[in-house]
Order: C-alpha cells, then structure tokens, then sequence
C-alpha cells in the first residue's frame, strides 16, 4: 500500500512540476532561452576542454566540439519542442503573420471586417430580442402550465365564476383587465395604469413580492377592503423605495387603497407598463358582475394533466356555458373552446416578425461569409509566390492550411469585435423601432448578445476558410502547389478557382434577389395601406386622454363641458370635441343592438356594433362624413329626444334598401330607451386599417353618463407640441384632480396602427440595401480579380488590333452571367419561399411580378455598375506595359 501510494504520489509530483515548467516556458520565455544558451555554452566549453587536453589548439578544440556536437539549432528546437508549449509558439507566429498580410492589404481587411460586422453584428441583435422575448423564461413559476382562455377581454364575473366552479383540469383559474385611474397626491394627479385582478391571480401565476403579501381569498367580493400591489418599478420611482410602505395609504381615483405588498424587480403582468394591481369587485348583486364582459381568463394546468384531458374539460365547460347562459351567434362562447399557452398570448403578435427578421440577418451574414470566402481565395492567388516558396522549403499542405485557418480566424475575431459594437446600437434600433407590444422595456444588452457573436466567431472562421482550404487542399499529393514555382514569380490562377469564385458571387446575388423581394413586397404593401380610406382624415388633429377617476358624475359632467368650451377657443383649434374611444386604437366598448318593429333580430339573431358616444364637432374634427340626415347639435342633450347616428353598413344591415331616419334601435348602453336614428355617416375604421368598416352607433355625450375616461379630439392648425402644453395647463386650471394621460396626434395613432408592415419594410428594405451593397462588391471583386489575371493577354490581343470595345463587351458579360444566375437562381428561391410574408402583406400577392421584376432590374443594375470599372480598366491595358508583366 506504502509503495503504491508513493507512485502515486511520485507521479502527481512529476505532473505538477510538468505544468510549473510548461507555465515558466511560457510567461518567462526570455529566462529559459538565457538559460538553454548558457548549458549549451557549458556543455560546448566542457568538450573543447577535452581536445584541449589532448594537445589542440583552443580554435581546434573549439571547432571539433561543434562539430562532435552536431547543429546548435537543431538541438535548440529539439529543447523547446521538450519545452510542451511548442503549439502556442507556433500560433503566436501565425497570428503575428496574419495581421502583417491584413496590414499590407488594409483596403481588402477593412471590406471583409466590414462585411462580417455587418452580418454578426445583426444576426446577434436579432438573437438578442429574440432570446428576450421568446426564450426568456416569464417571470412567472413554471410557464409553461399557464394558459389563456379563449373569448379574451369578453368574460363576465359571473361567467369567471362558472368556469372555476365546473373546470376540473386546472390548478387555478384567475380573472383580471387593465383600467387607468389617477393618483392623488398632495393635490396633482398623476396616471397610474392598473391590472384589475381576481383574488387568485398571483397564486395561478406562482409570484411570490417581494415586501408584504398578495391578494387572499375573498378580497375581490363584496366587504373588501380596497388592496394595493405595487410594481418594483412604480415604488421606486414614484415612492422612493421607501421599505416602510405596507400598510400606508395611497389615494386612487378618489378612494383610499392600502398598499399590501411590492412585486420583485423584473416582475410584470400582464405586460409592463402595469404599475399596479387592485382586486376586481365581483358582487353578484352588481349589473356589471352579470353585464360587463371585460376580463381576460387564465388558469394554470394542473400536474398529469394531458393535452386530451385539457381538451375534454373545455368541451365540457362550454356545454356548462350553453345551459347557464344564452349567447348571440356574433359571440357565442359555447363554440370551439380553446387555450393559447400564456407566452404566445404574449408575444404571439411579435413573433412573426421577428422570426422574419432573423432569417434575414441569416442571409446576410451567408452573403457575407460568401463574399469574404471569395475575397480570401482571390487574395490567395495573389500570394502564390508566397505560398509556392514556403512549401519548397517545406511547409506541407496541413502548414499553409494552417495558417490560412488562422488569418480566418483573425478576421471573424476582428468582425465579431465590430459587430458586437454594431450589435449595441443595432439592438436599441430593433427595440425602438420593431412593434413589440409594449414589451421593449424588458429587453437588454445582456449575455445573448454576447455569447452569439462569440459563438459565431468560430462559425464563421470555418465557413469563410472553405473556399480557399478547398482549393488548396484538392491535390492529396500537393500538386496544386506546383504552379506556384512554375509560374516564375507570378500569380496563378486556375478554372476551378475562378468557377468557385463565379459561385460564391452567384450565391451573394442569389440571397440578395431574396432580401430585395421581400423588402419590394412590403413597400407595396404600405403603400396599399396608405391608399385605404379609413373613413377619417388624421392631418392637423391631436388627441389627449383625460382621467378623472376622483370625480363623481356631476363633477365629470361640469369638467368636461367646461374644458370643451375652453379647449375650442384655444388660438388655432377649429374643432374640439369628446368621445369615449379612438379610431384605430382603441377598439372595444360594442354590445348587442335591439331594432324596433325587427323581432327577427332579437335573441340568438341579434346583430351587434361598437357604442361611441361623441360631442357635436366631433364628425367635424376627424372629417367623418354625415351621408344622410345631420350630425349631432348643442340641443341633442340631457332631457331631449334621445337619438343616434348609425354608420351606413349597419344601417344597411339593419333596413337594406329603406331609409333608416327617423328608426329607433336600443343598445345595452342606453338601457330601455329608444334611440331615433338622425343621421347616417361614413364608414370608418375603428379597430384595423386592414380589416372591414365596423358597424358602430353614435350616441350625443350630453345624453350618457360620462365616463372617468374621455379622449378630447383637436383639429386646426397650431403646433401640436404647444397645444398639447396648452391643453395640460388648461386641464390643471380648471380641475387638478383629473390626470392628462396619453397625448398623440391622428396622424401617430394611423403609423401605430401599420407598425408591422412599416418597421417591417424599414429593416428588409435596410437588409435588401446592405444585401446589394455585399453583391456589388462581390461582383466587382470577381470581375476584377479576372481582368487583373488577363491584363498581359488584353495587351496582346490589343497589340494585335482587337477592338477595345470588344474586351468591354467581354468584361461585361462575365460581370452578367454571374449577375443573371444569381438574379434566376433568386428568383426561384424567392417564389419558393413566397408563403412566409403572406400575413404581412396587404393586397398585394407574395408572388406579385412587380416585385420580383424590381428585385431583378435593381441586381440587374447593380451587377453592370460594378462590372465597369474593372472593363473600363481593361480597355485602358497599355500593350507595352502588359507585355512587361511576363
């Protein structure tokens, strides 16, 4: 056992001190060559000694010695191959040789280091946002189990607390909305967005706060007492901090809320410009607990729980839905029940296009590798002399592969560098400009980006080292080294060496037609879009959320009136008025309609439309127009006849054929009274540029309840920066107590509503344009490199009486037949893959031929432009100077 453990320990010992010496050979290399010179020195002097001894002279002594001994150098390099650093020796040679090649070509190393960031530096940005939002794990316990109900922004609390009572497949089921409402404090009001939530949200969605506690059963029923929760980001900000807030008090929408817990740093729900979360009041005795269908349903799948067995408990709560309650056919609930998982309700709108995006960067950073490839073996050519003297003084094949590995891998470090800087900035551009949903504030500059430009490095070392490995490692007995010598000094290069070229520039060009289709399909399709008539003229009007949750009906009533006398003498304002929805953005508020002498309408049959309730100017501010009868006036008020103005596709629905002025229809909004239809408008957009016209009736505001939230509408010509200013004085001057909440023009809430499309053709027209920078290169760099071969035989042929005009011709088609491959072998790919912008296109075919002809004249254009100046080079070639080059 002794001597067992002391091999063992011997053997430990002689590893370790073998790590010591290789550390020491390393960092103090300057020492251990001291020191190798001095022990040859001895061992040289110590034989010298010897022939001294036998009666040689000291020159003798010395020269028998060496000569004994063998080469001094060779025995030097057999000491530090001994040394075990020799590899490391090695490599630092190659990189110092690869950044002396880069040094002398800087206009060849600035275009490839160019041409990489460009492809890494997007393709990580892009995995940066794309790891954000669909990989990320959610702030939420285990995800993957939560699932969102169908019908969403639809359930009513009576319906919530039928499904909790029938549905058997789930741990948790939990309610909620969002609501805006106003902060009071020391007088100001201030807008606080708010999630409404049943008692059971925070269990289902296993968050845990950080300070105090969430919400417990029974806090979301009548006797409550009103709960806060507040968002990490809302207590810092707006609080300061401060850890003493449980148990404090803050004034929302005019009732005191004591605040009972803060959520942790990161956490958000259900997305994160909520900063608070109270409980929802559901009283069965209140009409909106059987009324208000606002609530969006999520429950958290329990364990074991199979997808068929989710599947059989919604078939069964639909039919438990079917017997309690009965539903119009516009939103039957008891119909194809089904569950999205919670991050595709996220995110599912987002993903599309950022998807699209990324396979996008992909192919730029293809076409960059290509490019480079093509540069490398053009510049490998260039060093054949270079190459031909290193392998006849004995570099093999593995060497010079070696080292060309090396000055790859030199140039993607270089790129990566680049394109992690470009990476940043491209980053906050995809963040500011990509329609995310309002989720944009939970992506950062962290490790996704990093690591995929540092996990592309090596990817695309290999990638662009192919090329020109393939073509130096064809020969497996070295042949293609030969005509290095052979060529006497000059470079060489052979057919298969142009052919792989010739490919990779129709590859760039292929990917290019790709990217500029795509990017020619979307700006048709905005421009489609633009073409739209939306039914309301957005020039010169501004809107501005007003919140005044504090105020009670009579005080809403007396606000408002005041501020839409005050706001339309404002200098510059020619319309003002109110409404409880915007065009285009808000969509929401619609119920069932009852018709007047129409009982076919009635039950199952009912139709239903959006309820808009609007101020006299308002058809005037947003140029809505009134077909028939008249708009709404200052004596349709409180007391008069109470009347509606119907857009025509409802009234055509409701009385085809017949003159709808003077019918009365109901709204679940009016209660029992009947409303006399006065006039007819225009269609208008209310909820999507590309979708159809929304039936919507029009009520007098002076004949509602005021709501706690109004949207006041300018229309004129003054600044709408200084307006909204004006506004906000005005407001504070006429009741602190109301909150100015979001503030924007028309013509914003129209580019909002087509963010998609327009950000899409943003960054594909951006990619297309980088694409056809890349191609324009590549087939000038092929072009060139061939004319720069042929130079000595443009001076023969021209000494010999060829028309300059004919080397112009010829240099051009061979810029064209590589152009005209890529453009046919593009085209093809683009036709193939044409599915994938369908739902981002607007009334223009994904295989639309003016696209596609656009992408092929553009490459077409490019591939000419940058194949003239290498032809205008030939055509200029001096037949004396040519000759010379032999």
């Amino acid at each position: 056992m002794t001597r067992r453990s002391g091999s063992q320990d011997a053997r430990r010992g002689s590893w370790t001190s073998g790590i010591g010496f290789r550390l020491r050979a390393l960092f103090r290399r300057r020492t251990m060559e001291r020191e190798l010179d001095e022990e040859l020195r001895f061992h040289l002097d110590e034989e010298a000694r010897k022939f001294e001894r036998r009666g040689l002279s000291v020159e003798d002594a010395r020269r028998e010695s060496l000569r004994r001994f063998g080469r001094v150098d060779r025995t030097k390099e057999q000491a530090r191959g001994a040394w075990g650093v020799r590899l490391l020796d090695d490599l630092a040679i190659d990189l110092r040789y690869a950044l002396r090649q880069l040094a002398r070509s800087p206009l060849y190393a600035l275009v490839a280091v160019v041409t990489l960031a460009a492809g890494v530096g997007g393709t990580a940005a892009l995995f940066g946002v794309v790891h954000g939002l669909l990989v990320r794990p959610l702030p939420y316990a285990d995800d993957v189990g939560l699932r969102v109900f169908w019908s969403d922004w639809n359930w009513r609390g009576n319906e919530l607390d039928l499904v909790r009572e029938v549905a058997s497949a789930w741990d948790g089921i939990a309610g909620y909305t969002i609501d805006a409402t106003t902060l009071d404090r020391d007088g100001k009001a201030s807008l606080v967005l708010t999630g409404l939530v049943s008692a059971e949200l925070f269990d289902v969605l296993g968050a845990r706060p950080l300070l105090g506690r969430t919400f417990v059963e029974g806090e979301d029923r009548p006797g409550r007492e009103l709960a806060l929760v507040l968002s990490h980001g809302f207590w810092q900000q707006e609080l300061g901090g401060d850890r003493n807030i449980i148990g404090q008090r803050l004034h929302l929408g005019g009732q005191p809320y004591t605040v009972i817990g803060v959520m942790p740093d990161g956490f958000y729900f259900p997305e994160p410009a909520v900063q608070a979360w109270t409980t929802l009041d559901l009283d069965p005795a209140s009409s909106g607990y059987r009324n208000n269908g606002w609530l969006v349903l999520l429950g958290r799948v329990r364990d074991g729980v199979a997808e068929a067995g989710v599947e059989a408990d919604l078939s069964r709560l639909a039919t438990a839905l079917d017997e309690r309650f009965d539903y119009p056919e516009a939103w039957d609930k008891t119909k194809n029940p089904y569950v999205v998982p919670l991050r595709q309700y996220l995110f599912g709108s987002v993903r599309p296009s950022l998807l699209l995006l990324i396979a996008a960067a992909a192919l730029l950073l293809v076409m960059a590798v290509a490019n480079v490839a093509a540069l490398l073996l053009a510049k490998m050519a260039d060093r054949s002399t270079e190459l031909g003297v290193r392998a006849a003084i004995g570099a093999g094949r593995m060497r010079l592969a070696r080292q060309l590995i090396t000055e790859s891998l030199v140039l993607a470090t270089l790129a990566a560098v680049a394109g992690l800087a470009l990476a940043g900035g491209l980053f906050r551009a995809l963040v500011g400009r990509l329609p995310l949903a309002g989720f944009e504030q939970t992506l950062s500059l962290d490790w996704p980006i990093l690591a995929a430009a540092l996990t592309l490095v090596p990817l695309v070392a290999s990638l662009v080292a192919v090329a020109p490995l393939r073509h130096l490692l064809a020969d497996p007995r070295g042949a293609s080294l030969k005509p290095f010598l052979a060529a006497g000094g000059r470079t060489v290069s052979g057919r298969g060496q142009g052919r792989l070229q010739g490919s990779l520039v129709v590859v760039e060009v292929m990917l290019a037609v790709v990217l500029v289709v795509g990017a020619s399909l979307l700006m048709r399709s905005v421009l489609r879009l633009y073409q739209v008539d939306t039914g309301i003229d957005t020039a010169g009007a501004i809107a501005l959320d007003l919140i005044a949750t504090d105020l009670d009906e009579e005080g809403r009533r007396a606000f408002f009136d005041s501020l839409i006398e005050r706001a339309g003498s404002i200098p510059g304002v020619r319309s003002a008025a109110l409404t409880n929805r915007l065009p285009l953005r808000d969509g929401g508020v619609q119920g069932p309609i009852k018709v007047e002498g129409r009982p076919d309408l009635d039950g199952t049959k009912r139709l239903s439309s959006l309820w808009r309730t609007v101020t006299p100017d308002y058809f005037r501010a947003l140029r809505v127009e009134i077909i028939r009868g008249r708009a709404f006036e200052p004596t349709d008020r409180a007391g008069s006849m109470p009347v509606a103005i119907l857009d025509s596709e409802l009234a055509d629905r409701l009385w085809p054929g017949e003159d709808p002025i003077g019918r009365r229809v109901a709204t679940s909004f009016s209660g029992s009274d009947w409303l006399e239809v006065i006039g007819v408008a225009a269609p208008v957009k209310h909820t999507e540029v590309r979708g159809p016209a929304s039936s919507v009736i029009y009520q007098p505001f002076a004949q509602t309840v005021p709501w706690d939230a109004e949207i006041l509408i300018l229309e004129g010509n003054a600044d709408p920066a200084a307006l909204i200013g004006t506004v906000r004085s005005l407001v504070r001057e006429l009741e602190p107590r109301v909150a100015v909440g979001r503030t924007t023009t028309m013509d914003d809430v129209l580019r909002t509503e087509l963010a998609e499309p327009l950000r899409l053709r943003f960054f594909l027209a951006l990619f297309g344009g980088l694409a056809l920078a890349i191609g324009a290169v590549g087939v000038y760099g092929v072009v060139s490199y061939s004319v720069s071969r042929r130079m000595r035989e443009y001076g023969v042929r021209v000494a010999l009486g060829a028309e300059r005009l004919d080397l112009v011709r010829e240099v051009l088609s061979l810029g064209g037949r590589l152009v005209g491959l890529g453009i046919l072998a593009g085209l093809g790919l683009a036709l193939a893959f044409s599915f994938l912008l369908t739902r981002f296109l607007f009334e223009v075919a994904p295989r639309d031929p003016v696209s596609y002809l656009i992408a092929a004249a553009t490459l077409g254009a490019i591939g000419i432009v940058a194949s003239i100046l290498p032809a205008a080079r030939a055509s200029a070639v001096d037949p004396s100077r040519a000759l010379r080059l032999d």
